[in-house]
């Protein structure tokens, strides 16, 4: 079958990127033949990718940069639209090569220019190679240039895949966006949905507004349990993280970057600057740096000291926003450290709020208690993305702040310490991740805005750890199904979903403190069991 996938940004990073990407794979493996239109320049990374082709300005004539033979059963092909330097983007992040701009920012103009170069790189194949199926993905702005570079045509089944990105951060917040939607998606035969709250979701969105002739299909997503597996019988971490570390080193694709500098000085200044002018300017700077899909430089250094059988491992990985939650981890740590010494918080990712959230934990190493209550009460000054009521989940801690009782212990816990406690590694791609997510004891997705599915739970439970979750959104669906796991002990039956409550930090620490707890108790027992 020919299949022509809509994609529009890359193919690593970002949840709905890894579903194309994996979505892509899986349909090669099993013997189609597949178009994908994207904007990763990187696609000869990707195995699965026999041909590469890139548009000419004008869009009416694709050129083979790429070819190579693939072990796949079918074939996959790779597009590039040529769009110009502007890319219309979710969430504002920095792409090598592209200015970006939010798309509920952008005129009419700009949206028109992008939407008729993607049209018209469709309709240039569709002149020579007709698919069976066109899958294209979010709500916008692919649905609407599928189904303009469709018109005339007949015989091509249309689906569109939703995800949370488009909807929350586009759709919601412009109502261009939404007339680009609706356009789009009226000529869908068939709109996929990966959780049923995204079912929901979609319906309360569109409510009267739209009314759609399309199927609705509920799909879950899943997790290449080939790829995600769990610690084998008497395999030690130590060896699981060497594998790691060994194909860091071998992998002459991975790109190391010191880009990833600590800007505590900035963030400093920022802070003692409190004029408008100066707080946009540097806020701006800060912005700039640090969102490449870098791994450190020092990672090898970083991983290698660490003990991996004897201390508790936490793993966050993701992309480095307000919205995933992560800063309220790390205030959670101190509180973690108190009950468990022994224990790290590993950080992979990459994203515009690494700085802040270094600043957090610089914060609490120095034991600068003005510093750590600005940071937490301002967090909008220092990144994008802070979403209106968000903020509330901090709450707790702000309180916290006028009790010398409390503030001195939980300083006591982390002041010269947590520095080296919390380590930040930058990306890393499923070919590391699948080694270093069986080495954690547990992981932590603790995001505090909608998201559509909750994949890092799921690819948590394939490699045989626990993964904790903030109850909410996509996220409930992977939270309701794992919870069966709590049956297994007494103590697991005390976890507090984690709510998106003022209390969330102490509600995390807690929560991970009792799962911390049991596995040094337990001898191995209950991880085993979890495992199997």
């Amino acid at each position: 079958m020919k299949i022509w996938i809509i994609h529009g940004y890359f193919l690593t990073g970002t949840g709905s990127n890894l579903y194309v990407q994996n979505l892509s794979r899986q349909l090669s493996a099993m013997g189609h033949d597949v178009s994908l239109f994207c904007q990763d320049r990187d696609f000869e990374r990707q195995p699965f990718i026999s041909e590469g082709f890139i548009f000419n300005p004008t869009n009416d004539r694709p050129e083979l940069i790429h070819k190579k033979e693939t072990p796949y059963a079918g074939k996959c092909r790779c597009f590039i639209p040529n769009i110009g330097g502007l890319l219309p983007v979710y969430v504002k992040d920095k792409y090598a090569g592209f200015e970006v701009e939010e798309i509920h920012e952008m005129d009419k103009g700009k949206l028109e220019h992008y939407i008729e170069c993607n049209a018209k790189a469709l309709k240039t194949l569709l002149l020579t190679d007709k698919p069976d199926i066109i899958i294209s993905n979010h709500t916008v702005m692919q649905p609407v240039y599928v189904k303009r570079a469709l018109e005339g045509q007949e015989g091509i089944v249309n689906l569109d895949i939703v995800h949370g990105s488009a909807l929350n951060f586009s759709v919601k917040k412009s109502d261009l966006a939404f007339s680009y939607a609706v356009e789009g998606l009226e000529a869908a035969d068939g709109i996929i949905f990966l959780t049923e709250h995204s079912l929901q979701e979609f319906d309360e969105c569109f409510d009267e507004r739209a009314s759609f002739r399309a199927k609705k299909i509920l799909i879950p997503a899943g997790v290449d349990i080939e790829s995600f597996v769990p610690l084998s019988a008497g395999e030690s971490k130590a060896e699981r993280v060497k594998s790691l570390l060994n194909n860091i080193k071998a992998n002459k694709n991975i790109i190391m970057s010191d880009g990833y500098a600590r800007k505590e000085e900035e963030i400093s200044d920022l802070i003692q600057n409190s004029a408008a002018e100066d707080l946009a300017n540097n806020k701006s700077k800060l912005l700039e740096k640090g969102d490449q899909k870098y791994i450190d430089n020092n990672v090898l250094d970083k991983l290698g000291q660490i003990n991996w059988d004897k201390e508790n491992i936490i793993l966050f990985y993701g992309k480095y926003l307000w919205t995933k939650g992560i800063h309220n981890l790390i205030l959670s740590m101190p509180l973690i450290l108190k009950e468990n010494p022994d224990t790290r918080l590993v950080i992979v990712g990459y994203g515009t709020s690494r700085a802040y959230l270094e600043a957090l934990v610089s914060a609490l190493d120095c034991g600068d208690k003005n510093k750590l209550r600005y940071l937490v009460a301002n967090p909008d000054k220092f990144q994008n993305q802070v979403e209106k009521g968000t903020e509330k989940n901090s709450f707790w801690l702000i309180d916290k702040f006028d009790d010398d009782s409390f503030m001195k212990e939980y300083f006591e816990a982390s002041k010269k310490n947590i520095g080296k406690k919390v380590v930040f590694t930058g990306f890393m791609d499923h070919s590391l991740l699948k080694d270093l997510i069986p080495c954690a004891d547990v992981t932590v997705a603790p995001s505090i805005f909608p998201e559509a599915f909750g994949l890092v739970g799921v690819e948590a439970l394939a490699c045989g750890v626990l993964p904790l979750q903030t109850y909410h959104s996509g996220f409930k669906y992977v939270v309701d199904t794992y919870s069966s796991l709590f049956d297994l002990s007494d103590e697991l039956k005390r976890l507090d979903k984690l709510w998106l409550r003022e209390d969330l930090i102490e509600n995390l620490a807690e929560n991970i403190n009792i799962v911390l707890k049991l596995y040094e108790n337990s001898n191995d027992e209950i991880k085993n069991n979890i495992r199997k």
